[in-house]
């Protein structure tokens, strides 16, 4: 009962009292939510930014792509416009294109589409496919290939489930294709054993949710991803504010909160790659 309440405690203290209330309202199981003063700076930097960018990514090799205004609530927006965001599995996914000379991007846990509609607007590729859980996210992502004047080869399911390869077994030449997984800890239950040994001759970009498990766990599924795959793996790196005339007029502090990519700890992707290439 200590720690129980210890955790409220720490949480009062760290994000102060409407964060603690969230998380009452929370247990309770009620929806409402009351935003903090960071919320509503950041809230205001997606406005602002989208504003001064005209929706449209100003840095970065996603550079020139278009995004909608979907939401007050997508926080990481100014950072995606900045062409900032997740910059280092941009990179990745540029180096992994070229050097297996890919044709397919299968983003698995797509979100808005940003890395599968950047990719594409890089011509990075020339098939796109999208698997999403949140029917919005599905109808942003298509809005978003139109937005781009992307017309074809780009299809849209659902969640992404243990059968997912078979959804998509003659659409995709496996060989010739990266996926990137970003699925909120559903990585260790879609990527068995039987899963990774269809998939041994492609690209994987695999966003790790490591406290979602406990370190042997982690450390089971890191061993079947090297009994199939070369691994290696990326964190986030450096950002500088410096780099964007764009953020001149504002504050320190909003230059650094727009380029947040709102992560709850350090995160590390690990990078997947054929042992025999």
């Amino acid at each position: 009962m200590k720690n129980y309440f210890n955790k409220y405690y720490e949480s009062y203290k760290r994000y102060g009292l409407i964060s603690f209330v969230n998380q009452i309202l929370s247990k309770i199981g009620l929806k409402m939510r009351f935003k903090d003063p960071i919320q509503k700076k950041r809230i205001y930097l997606s406005k602002k930014l989208n504003e001064l960018t005209n929706g449209e990514i100003i840095d970065g090799i996603y550079k020139g792509s278009k995004l909608i205004y979907s939401s007050d609530f997508f926080l990481a927006k100014p950072a995606q416009l900045l062409g900032c965001y997740e910059k280092e599995v941009q990179e990745k996914i540029f180096e992994l294109s070229k050097k297996y000379n890919l044709n397919y991007f299968l983003s698995i846990g797509a979100g808005e589409g940003y890395h599968a509609i950047g990719s594409r607007v890089a011509k990075l590729f020339e098939h796109s496919l999208c698997f999403e859980l949140e029917k919005k996210n599905r109808e942003i992502i298509k809005k978003n290939f139109k937005l781009n004047l992307i017309n074809e080869n780009f299809d849209i399911f659902g969640k992404a489930d243990l059968d997912f390869l078979q959804v998509i077994k003659n659409k995709v030449e496996l060989r010739k294709s990266l996926f990137l997984f970003d699925i909120e800890g559903d990585e260790f239950k879609i990527l068995n054993q039987e899963n990774l040994r269809l998939i041994k001759d492609a690209c994987l970009i695999v966003e790790l949710h490591h406290f979602y498990l406990t370190k042997s766990q982690n450390e089971e599924f890191l061993e079947k991803l090297r009994q199939n795959f070369k691994i290696t793996f990326i964190i986030t790196g450096n950002r500088k504010f410096s780099n964007f005339k764009i953020l001149d007029k504002l504050n320190d502090d909003e230059k650094w909160l727009s380029m947040s990519e709102s992560r709850p700890a350090t995160m590390n992707w690990i990078i997947c790659e054929p042992l025999i290439s």
